[in-house]
């Protein structure tokens, strides 16, 4: 019986520590209400830039693959991979009051997810999930759009993962013609790995 009641009392432990942490996320350093991405990935473009990192980019077109090279340091070329993940911003005025937030936090790791959730069906982007270090740099950002009509099919996934990954996969449907799949998926590398 005792057993029961120490693991009890820790659990409620456990279950105030996370909550804690839930509340201290709604806010962001800024005071913005969400992440601001737009200025998190112009760090990163800077960061991938300065980092002298090389790109190995493989891009699929309706099954037809194509696969080059590209120095971090070529601007335009990370200035174009990265830009659909900038043009995501939740704190643009038109946006507030759109979209629920939730987190989870492992007490062990003290890693962190967050979770932005439309609450509209066609709301840009439908949902966003940041997975977040013990000091609270983002390491990995998903986001998923989804739009469609009697006409029109669309749907978006983005992907970063720091210093390893960038995947856009894009399907687009429109009535009476052919669908289109696209996928670029980008591995990043340190120059002195290769």
């Amino acid at each position: 019986m005792k057993h029961y009641r120490y693991a009890t009392v820790l659990l409620t432990i456990f279950g105030f520590i996370a909550c804690h942490q839930d509340n201290i996320t709604t806010k962001t350093a800024s005071g913005a209400k969400f992440e601001p991405l737009p200025a998190y990935f112009n760090g990163e473009k800077a960061r991938i830039r300065a980092g002298n990192f090389n790109l190995q980019k493989t891009v699929m077109l309706n099954g037809a693959k194509i696969t080059t090279n590209i120095s971090g340091t070529d601007s335009t070329a990370v200035q174009d991979l990265l830009k659909p993940f900038t043009d995501i911003d939740l704190n643009k005025p038109s946006l507030r009051d759109e979209y629920d937030t939730s987190s989870l936090y492992d007490p062990f790791s003290g890693r962190r997810s967050i979770i932005y959730q439309s609450k509209g069906k066609q709301t840009f982007p439908s949902e966003i999930t940041m997975e977040l270090d013990k000091n609270g740099n983002i390491q990995q950002v998903n986001i998923h759009s989804y739009t469609s009509n009697m006409v029109y099919e669309y749907r978006q996934d983005l992907f970063y993962q720091q210093d390893k990954t960038i995947r856009i996969a894009t399907f687009q449907k429109i009535a009476f013609l052919t669908p289109k799949e696209t996928e670029v998926s980008v591995a990043i590398t340190p120059k002195n790995r290769m």
